[in-house]
């Protein structure tokens, strides 16, 4: 093997695992976005997401939302890394001209 070879199933290798810990990690994050609802002239945060076909909304108190919206920021960052990281083995496949040992 070339030693680009061995470089590149290096980084499908480090790509399997990074993968890996996102997915983890934004198994743990919640989803949907947050909504602001005016109620009889007082605002009031809601967790908008999808189950199924179904949006669901859960009340959100004020004193969690900034802590909340960070999480969901985090978790459309890591949905952005993940889809990076998936063209990233996919070129790393194509250039190899096959399905490297993630070994």
């Amino acid at each position: 093997m070339s030693v680009l070879e061995d470089v590149l199933e290096e980084e499908y290798a480090r790509s399997i695992r990074l993968l890996g810990l996102m997915e983890q990690e934004i198994g743990l994050l919640p989803k949907g976005s947050i909504r602001m609802r005016n109620i009889k002239g007082r605002e009031y945060c809601y967790l908008n997401y999808r189950v199924g076909d179904k949006v669901k909304s859960d009340y959100v108190p004020a004193a969690e939302v900034d802590e909340l919206r960070t999480k969901i920021e985090r978790r459309r960052a890591l949905a952005a890394a993940i889809r990076e990281q998936k063209q990233s083995q996919k070129q790393i496949i194509r250039a190899l001209g096959r399905v490297p040992n993630a070994d």
